[in-house]
């Protein structure tokens, strides 16, 4: 599937800041909010939204990408794999607007330069 439109990572940050160009971007920004924040009334009311307007495939796909980074998140922090050098610079600005680097875990994690070719 392609989307000829812009993205913005605006609505990272919270529901109340827009779609981010992406199409439900704002309801599926919701639903993460409500699973994050572990409600299940919250959960179940924005999960049975997300089928109402976008579709249950909408639903299922959403939480299956949560799930995995969260997944790989945790297998990252698990394992105290840094952050390769080679990503600094490009992921610098995408740190920052999302708040990746105030995260407990990537305070505590170390740039790894030492690598072997």
């Amino acid at each position: 599937m392609s989307q000829d439109a812009q993205v913005s990572f605006e609505a990272v940050g919270d529901s109340e800041s827009g779609d981010g160009g992406v199409e439900h971007g704002a309801l599926l920004s919701r639903l993460c909010e409500a699973m994050f924040e572990e409600d299940d009334d919250q959960l179940a009311s924005v999960k049975e939204e997300v089928i109402e307007i976008a579709g249950a495939d909408v639903l299922i796909d959403a939480v299956a990408v949560s799930a995995n980074f969260y997944m790989m998140t945790r297998i990252a922090d698990g394992t105290g794999t840094p952050l390769d050098a080679g990503t600094v610079e490009p992921s610098a600005e995408i740190r920052e607007l999302v708040g990746v680097n105030t995260f407990t875990s990537r305070r505590e994690a170390q740039v790894r330069t030492d690598y072997r070719t």
